[in-house]
């Protein structure tokens, strides 16, 4: 009971780490342990596979029927990262930093925290158009899954924004590829072209921006 404490304790001190301090990713809980583990046969043809490996985002098309049954704007890309699940998500959750790698976050602020739920404001900036909303997260770590949405009760600028981030272990454990799938909707007088930028032209910066910083905190040895 005692070392259950102990990982759960080191868990939140992972998120809660200083602006120049890396997530202990040996102190935190199993990640993505209770997911499936899958071979890169099992889930991609060999060509899209490689432009995986050689570093690209995937798009992933979503269905008609999932369009007209999601939220305006449904989106789901994927991305490989050489590096293990546990790497992977202490960079994820390193929602302080979110500003210094992921593209149009202008400033987070985790503001409370209950268990594994976590309310996150944050503000962004789209072609001079300011954006600023909380979101909750909702952590499972076991399952390498991270799912969130907007917090309605709190100021938002946008209408509604769900989704998730899935880690799924590749190549023993290895290796991760990260699974992103958004629905959401602006909901006001913007530009066409604003929304699209908020909703997909960010997306393959985004994947990218996550894999350049788990290999920048975590080079080859």
């Amino acid at each position: 009971m005692l070392a259950k404490a102990i990982l759960v304790l080191a868990a939140c001190s992972a998120a809660l780490a200083p602006a120049d301090a890396t997530p202990p990713v040996g102190a935190a809980p199993c990640i993505a342990c209770r997911a499936p583990l899958l071979e890169p046969a099992a889930l991609h043809s060999s060509q899209d596979w490689v432009a995986l490996e050689d570093g690209e985002v995937l798009r992933v098309a979503v269905s008609r029927e999932r369009a007209a049954n999601d939220l305006a704007g449904a989106t789901r890309a994927e991305s490989l990262i050489k590096r293990p699940p546990a790497q992977v998500w202490a960079v994820l959750i390193d929602f302080e930093r979110w500003p210094d790698f992921m593209p149009l976050i202008r400033a987070t602020r985790v503001e409370r925290r209950a268990g594994a739920k976590l309310w996150v404001e944050q503000r962004y900036r789209i072609m001079l158009v300011p954006f600023a909303h909380t979101t909750i997260y909702d952590l499972e770590p076991g399952d390498g899954r991270l799912t969130w949405r907007l917090d309605e009760e709190a100021p938002h600028d946008i209408a509604a924004s769900q989704g998730e981030w899935a880690l799924v272990p590749i190549a023993s454990g290895r290796e991760t590829l990260v699974r992103y799938d958004a629905r959401m909707s602006a909901g006001r007088a913007v530009p066409e072209f604003v929304e699209r930028m908020l909703r997909d032209r960010s997306l393959e910066q985004m994947l990218s921006s996550l894999r350049g910083e788990v290999l920048r905190r975590y080079p080859e040895n």
